[in-house]
Order: structure tokens, then C-alpha cells, then sequence
């Protein structure tokens, strides 16, 4: 097995309530046996967020004995790697843990597709089907209105069927005004990273949210903390515009919680952050029993990983846009390449595999540090 440091860069710094993004470190997994290699993409971020490790700690505890998990397991089972399926049930149920087993996860898949000549998509029960594509469009510099409202038509122009507005206290219902009044029929949906409370004076108040219901958006994502949910089930009884979570969806349980207590009107389901594509479609399942529409969330993925998220949004209970833009869209470099996006929407990759593995004149340039590990026993 193999970690590589990979360093990306954002095009653009995205500004959201929780911070600005611009530096996207990417550790990639490899996994080499003695008929193919698979290759996983760790969905971790520089300085992580609310809900999810840095990319920082799941490199050290990989490094630290989660590389070591897997070799032990497969020399307890005479040097055969587990199955995929089987992956998540060697690592913890924290944080670092799901974002290790995701990882990991998807290298060991990623080598069983290939040796069977299967597609992801076919292994996760999706079709082969074009997948409405979204955009996110972070907090502009100075709070410029028109700046926001040009990236909101260029991304428009370029056939995006939803767009995920960032705001946060003090930059909320003009940006969501500016934005409606010029594209009336646009899907749109508000993000505030959990940067507003309830019960709060002035602008942090999350009760001030209820002047974007006008604004007929598809949802308000993640408006307070990942730790409240009953503010979040008190705040959907104020507020006619759904309430979406994300960071607050840290496993399936959280998932079922968050569903029975009313907080969660709509899903944001990131693989990496619930332990893998497995875990995510168990998730999906669990929304189309209880009526609730949900959606792929992203990290700013190269194309590996962003490939892997564009199958699994093929499935029938993803009903909104997905974070599924090209990586080559927000990344200075993009080492893997991603299916072309036409007409607002992604076809899924019939190659076998995960996704398009990182070139390897690109990653050798990009490489930041590299550990080996050989099999045990």
C-alpha cells in the first residue's frame, strides 16, 4: 500500500461562513496486489471543518496503524485483500476513522472493479445516466453584490441546473434578492455553513432567516451548529424553506435523528464523511424511506474521487443536483481528469473502476511526500 501528499491549489479562494478555501492537499491511497491497483482519494480538507478531521490527522493516524489494519486482515486471510464491503468494519466510527475507512474503501474497490471489468456505477445499483450537475458560489471579496451576481450568471451560462449560494450573518437576504430577481427559475439553495444560533441578537440570529422564504429556494443548508439539531427542528417550524443538513450528517444514526426529530427536511450525503460509498448508499436508502430528498455532497475532489460521487448520484434516490461540477472547473491542476459535463449534466464512467487514476507525470510534480508499506506475515 501506498499514501501520497498530493498538493492542490483553488483557482479561486472560496469564501464561505466557516472560512475561505484555497490550498486543497488531496492523500491519495493505493492499493497493489498481485493482479491490479486501486487507487482512493481521502476526502479531507487542509484545516478540516466543524464536522470533519484535517487532511493532516488522517494521514497520521493511516500512517500511525490504520495502513496496518488492512495488511494484518489480509494476512489473516492468507494475503487476500478484504472485499470492499468489509473495509469500513476494520477502523473506528469517529471522524478520522470514516474518513481513513472512505479512503481506503474505495482503493480496495477500485482494484475489484478493475479485475472484474465493472463500472462503479453498475456495482452501486445506478444507471448509467446523465446526473444533473450543481455549482457553488462562495462569498465574494468585499461583499460585492455584482460581483456575486456575474459568478451566478457565468456559472448559469455554463448550463448548471442548481446553484449553491454561501452566506452567512450579514450577507444573506440581498445577495439571495440580487440572485432571484435576475434568474428567476434557477434552482437555488443557501449554504451557511452553521454561522447562524438561535435566539441570537442582530445578525447571527437564525430566526432572520425567515425573510429569504420569499425567495422560493429549494433549501437553506446547514444553518446552525452540526451539534444542534433540535435548534435545527425548531428553526424548520419557523421558517416555509426547507432545511437541509450536511455537517450534521456524521453517520447513519445522526441520519436517522436528524430525519425523526423534524430537523431535516432535505440531505446533503457526502461519502468520505459518513466512512464510504457503501455507507452513503445505505444513506440514500434510508431518504427515500422516509420521503426525504437528498443530494451528493462534495469536497472539492480531483477527479477521482468527484468520479466516484457522479456514480453513486446516479442512483434513482438522489433527486437534486450534486456537487459534480469538473474539478478542472476549481482546481489549478487536476491529476486525473473527470467525464465532460454537457448541458448542466454528467454521465457516469463506463470504464471499471472508481474513476480515471492520477496521471502519473502529474502527480510526481505535485507530490509532497510518499509512504510505503508492505504486506505483513
Amino acid at each position: 500500500m501506498e499514501l501520497r501528499r498530493v498538493g492542490l491549489a483553488l483557482r479561486r479562494g472560496v469564501r464561505t461562513a466557516a472560512g475561505t478555501h484555497g490550498l486543497r492537499p488531496v492523500m491519495y491511497v493505493r492499493v497493489v496486489t498481485d493482479q491490479t491497483e486501486g487507487w482512493g482519494e481521502c476526502g479531507a480538507l487542509l484545516g478540516g471543518t466543524a464536522a470533519d478531521p484535517s487532511v493532516d490527522l488522517v494521514y497520521e493516524s493511516l500512517v500511525g496503524g490504520g495502513v496496518a489494519r488492512l495488511l494484518t486482515a489480509a494476512a489473516a486471510r492468507h494475503g487476500a485483500v478484504p472485499e470492499a464491503v468489509e473495509v469500513a468494519r476494520l477502523y473506528n466510527t469517529d471522524a478520522v476513522g470514516k474518513m481513513s475507512a472512505a479512503a481506503i474503501e474505495m482503493a480496495v474497490l477500485d482494484a475489484e472493479l478493475r479485475s472484474a471489468g465493472t463500472p462503479l456505477a453498475t456495482r452501486l445499483g445506478a444507471a448509467l445516466r446523465p446526473v444533473a450537475v450543481g455549482a457553488v458560489a462562495g462569498i465574494p471579496a468585499g461583499h460585492r453584490l455584482g460581483a456575486l451576481v456575474d459568478a451566478v450568471d457565468a456559472l448559469v451560462d455554463q448550463g448548471y441546473a442548481r446553484v449553491r449560494l454561501k452566506i452567512e450573518p450579514g450577507w444573506d437576504f440581498w445577495p439571495v434578492k440580487s440572485v432571484r430577481e435576475r434568474h428567476p427559475s434557477l434552482a437555488l439553495q443557501a449554504d451557511a455553513n452553521g454561522g447562524y444560533q438561535m435566539g441570537a441578537d442582530g445578525e447571527d440570529g437564525a430566526e432572520r432567516l425567515v425573510a429569504l422564504d420569499p425567495f422560493e429556494l429549494a433549501c437553506i443548508e446547514q444553518p446552525l451548529a452540526p451539534s444542534d439539531l433540535p435548534g435545527h427542528a425548531e428553526l424548520a417550524k419557523r421558517l416555509e424553506t426547507p432545511i437541509c443538513l450536511d455537517e450534521s450528517l456524521t453517520s447513519l444514526r445522526r441520519l436517522a435523528d436528524a430525519i425523526r426529530s423534524g430537523a431535516c427536511a432535505v440531505a446533503c450525503l457526502k461519502p468520505a464523511r459518513l466512512g464510504g460509498l457503501f455507507a452513503a448508499r445505505r444513506a440514500e436508502i434510508m431518504c427515500v424511506e422516509a420521503g426525504v430528498p437528498a443530494f451528493v455532497g462534495g469536497f472539492f475532489e480531483s477527479g477521482l474521487a468527484r468520479s466516484a460521487n457522479a456514480s453513486l448520484a446516479a442512483r434513482g434516490g438522489f433527486s437534486l443536483a450534486g456537487d459534480l461540477s469538473d474539478p478542472g472547473g476549481y482546481l489549478v491542476c487536476d491529476p486525473c481528469g473527470y467525464p465532460e459535463v454537457r448541458g448542466g449534466s454528467v454521465i457516469p464512467s463506463a470504464e471499471p473502476g472508481v474513476g480515471p487514476h492520477p496521471s502519473a507525470a502529474a502527480i510526481e510534480d505535485l507530490t509532497e511526500g510518499c509512504s510505503w508499506f508492505s504486506a505483513l506475515g
